[in-house]
């Protein structure tokens, strides 16, 4: 029996982080009327703001909450972004960190090709991210990765079945994987030789691994030659930025965070959260409603529920709609245009609400 409604931690965030998050619910509102499915939304406040009034970033309450929610819908943090990544992502076993990077015709430029189509796969739980830092001696400070087996081969099976999927649906159906084994021989070398290893049980995806920094260079010669990018945590974070902004910029891409095992997860954009322009309605809620249609694919697929998988590609084939049929003056401030936030969200929602498979 498909569930009545599902429960959805909202994480508005700081600066432009309410205004793009009200664009995203505007959208979910269409999906909803056009699919027939209920998301209850439970206000669960994280970051600076929550700190300045609490002196916690992530309230116990706040925790509380999310763990009780199906999914995070999360708009883009500031300074407290590390709090947040150690109780949510670290503490709960998110290790699958995926960013999607792609562009279109209309927004060339920006983005380099029309036809790039990029999904960064970021270990999200180990690497020099776990922040452990020691003062060796007064002005010589030291800070240690940490990689596992576990956490190199799960996150690798991750990326291949996500490329099987892919490959179903027209995709090139090859990982690459971008490390820096030729200087961190035992870690990053690990990393691929489990890569490589498992690779072995998908002779139907292709596999390279290659450095991290000719990953960079060909990502900005020949973008539109990469599937899947698998990386340790640092290398992805680069990597994900650099991929979303050859594709048109970083207002445009969203990522998930999640455990497939304990079906728990949240979706936000990959931008930061550009204090400078918050309240001017001049940011790109984009990346906030791409991330919105991932919480409901997740979801979706978890639960066996056909509406929001529907609901997830109506959103997401109403952004491309929204790139590809706008004027160039209708589209998004960041892109050359002049629509503000609200003008985006308003597009992209009339365009749900219309939405039919056959277009």
């Amino acid at each position: 029996m498909l569930k009545r409604s599902y429960m959805v931690a909202v994480i508005d965030g700081d600066g432009i982080g309410p205004d793009i998050v009200r664009e995203a619910k505007r959208v979910l509102r269409s999906a909803q009327e056009r699919f027939a499915f209920r998301l209850e939304y439970v206000n669960t406040p994280m970051g600076d703001l929550v700190k300045k009034k609490t002196g916690e970033p992530v309230p116990k309450r706040s925790l509380e909450t999310f763990l009780r929610c199906d999914a995070g819908l999360k708009g883009p943090v500031g300074e407290t972004t590390r709090d947040l990544v150690e109780t949510l992502r670290f503490n709960l076993d998110l290790y699958a960190n995926v960013r999607p990077a792609r562009s279109y015709p209309s927004i060339t430029p920006p983005a380099l090709r029309p036809d790039i189509d990029i999904v960064v796969i970021r270990e999200n739980t180990e690497g020099l991210y776990r922040s452990i830092e020691s003062e060796v001696i007064p002005g010589v400070w030291t800070a240690t990765g940490v990689y596992t087996e576990k956490a190199c081969e799960r996150v690798s099976r991750f990326s291949f079945e996500l490329a099987r999927k892919r490959l179903k649906r027209g995709g090139r159906g090859e990982v690459v994987l971008a490390h820096k084994a030729n200087i961190f021989r035992k870690t990053h070398g690990m990393f691929r030789d489990i890569f490589r290893r498992v690779s072995k049980d998908y002779p139907e995806i292709g596999c390279r691994d290659l450095y991290a920094d000719a990953v960079c260079a060909l990502m900005v010669k020949e973008p539109h030659k990469f599937d899947i990018v698998l990386a340790e945590n640092l290398i992805a974070d680069l990597l994900s930025d650099l991929a979303g902004q050859v594709a048109g910029g970083l207002g445009m891409t969203a990522a998930t965070n999640f455990n497939i095992e304990k079906r728990i997860g949240y979706f936000e954009p990959t931008h930061g959260c550009a204090y400078d322009i918050a309240g001017t309605r001049r940011a790109n809620p984009l990346g906030q409603i791409s991330s919105a249609a991932l919480m409901l694919d997740f979801l979706g697929t978890y639960h066996e529920d056909k509406r929001l998988l529907d609901a997830a590609e109506a959103i997401e084939n109403s952004v491309r709609d929204y790139l590809t049929k706008s004027s160039h003056e209708e589209l998004p401030i960041e892109l050359g245009g002049k629509a503000d936030t609200e003008a985006v969200g308003t597009a992209v929602s009339k365009l749900v609400r219309l939405y039919s498979k056959q277009d």
